[in-house]
């Protein structure tokens, strides 16, 4: 019996580990094992203020902070049958895309990257290719500025509210912001250009499913039903028929499936799924590269990811330039009359889908909480997949195979931190 143990898996978010055993020719155990201790969220809201609920949510993470804003302000507002304005849905997408472009930049070009040019980390990486390191630095403010003008930080903003913004950006900063982020799309188009010139690896190769929002007309990361590979579609709070959670005893982190199925969530997902409803130059990239991006193979979300990070600078300056030429609002709240009521909203952070469903009051205070995170979606997934690539690699040596594990989990650009909620245990 062989056992190969990647421990304290580097370059991610959060702590975790892969554990391998193979007897003979069969692999045993394949997994990716998440050991952070669970983090009791949805017991914490309990009792809250639907006021508070936006701010504490997003302690949730550091990375992508924002969906949680957005998504539980949207689920709050259905529960009390709240309506925004326009310019409200508006700078939500904004505060939305705005973690797209920071996370992905710092996934692909400080996480991802190295892997595939031999370097154990983006700084000894930068010693060699340092145009690109700073175009990715670039690209990566420009996401950090979209949050610092809309929320006045780049993490954990106070303004998203239930009902809207407390405080509403100016229009000069608009203005600079359309700039910088215009001045900086040479880096995505670094992206494009560096992931579209490496070789995927193709040792884990398999059919997939994939889950991703609806967005409407435009390709984007918010909606009210999903689309899930198999043709279907479902209304956001059929949510949890597609993902099933459930406790496993090598994780921390819940694992999800769909139909008895593990899928893939995220920006892979989102691009399969959605890919009619992109436009300008991320649909014209997509349109050379779509040879390159195989539905079987997970390492295709690194040119998803870059595709997206074109799209979204993009997408972001229009929608700067529309709110500007409409002329931005000096008031974004509306009134908010708590009441007792039940709502479920999904959004997409950049690693994949995040589901926020509460019960409130008839003081709009917290009695019932559920929250399911893009990387609990693809646990089950992520494990479907190492032991794919165990089974085609097990003859390589213990370092060779820790390394091409290591690298295989990374294309999913896992947040370990926020996939670990409550576990409610009936004896």
């Amino acid at each position: 019996m062989r056992e190969v143990v990647v421990e304290h898996l580097a370059r991610v978010e959060g702590h975790g580990d892969i554990e391998v055993v193979i007897e003979g020719d069969a692999v045993k155990r394949a997994v990716l094992r998440i050991y952070e201790g669970p983090r009791f969220f949805e017991r914490i809201l309990i009792g809250k203020s639907y006021y508070e609920v936006p701010d504490i949510t997003a302690r949730i993470c550091s990375i992508c902070p924002d969906p949680y804003q957005v998504v539980s302000s949207r689920a709050i507002e259905k529960a009390m049958g709240i309506r925004v304005d326009k310019q409200v849905e508006a700078l939500r997408e904004l505060q939305l895309i705005a973690d797209v472009i920071h996370s992905h930049a710092l996934h692909l070009f400080f996480l991802a990257l190295p892997d595939f040019l031999g370097y154990t980390d983006a700084i000894r990486m930068a010693t060699q290719y340092p145009d690109t390191v700073k175009l990715g630095l670039k690209v990566k403010r420009a996401g950090n500025a979209i949050k610092e003008v809309i929320t006045g930080r780049t993490v954990h903003g106070v303004v998203t509210k239930p009902g809207g913004y407390t405080k509403v950006p100016r229009a000069e900063d608009l203005e600079r912001l359309s700039e910088q982020l215009k001045s900086s799309i040479d880096g995505a188009r670094e992206a494009i250009r560096v992931f579209s010139s490496l070789k995927m690896p193709e040792y884990a190769l398999d059919d997939n499913l994939y889950i991703a929002v609806d967005p409407g007309e435009h390709y984007g990361y918010s909606g009210d039903h999903l689309l899930v590979s198999d043709g279907t579609r479902h209304p956001v709070e059929n949510y949890m028929h597609l993902t099933n959670e459930v406790t496993v005893e090598h994780s921390s982190a819940k694992h999800s499936s769909y139909k008895g199925s593990s899928f893939m969530t995220g920006a892979l997902a989102r691009l399969l799924l959605n890919e009619k409803k992109l436009y300008g130059e991320a649909k014209e990239s997509y349109e050379s590269l779509r040879d390159r991006v195989d539905p079987r193979n997970p390492f295709s979300n690194n040119i998803a990811q870059a595709i997206e990070l074109l799209y979204s600078v993009q997408r972001a300056v229009d929608i700067i330039d529309g709110l500007l030429d409409e002329g931005i609002k000096d008031e974004l709240m509306v009134e908010v009359k708590p009441k007792a009521g039940e709502g479920i909203a999904v959004v997409e952070a950049p690693r994949g889908l995040l589901y926020h469903h509460y019960k409130l009051d008839d003081e709009g205070r917290v009695v019932f909480a559920n929250l399911v995170t893009p990387t609990a979606q693809n646990a089950a997934n992520m494990d479907k997949y190492l032991r794919i690539a165990v089974r085609n690699l097990k003859d390589l040596s213990d370092d060779e195979l820790k390394f091409k594990l290591e690298m295989l989990v990374r294309a999913y650009d896992p947040c370990i931190s926020c996939s670990v909620h409550l576990t409610r245990i009936r004896v």
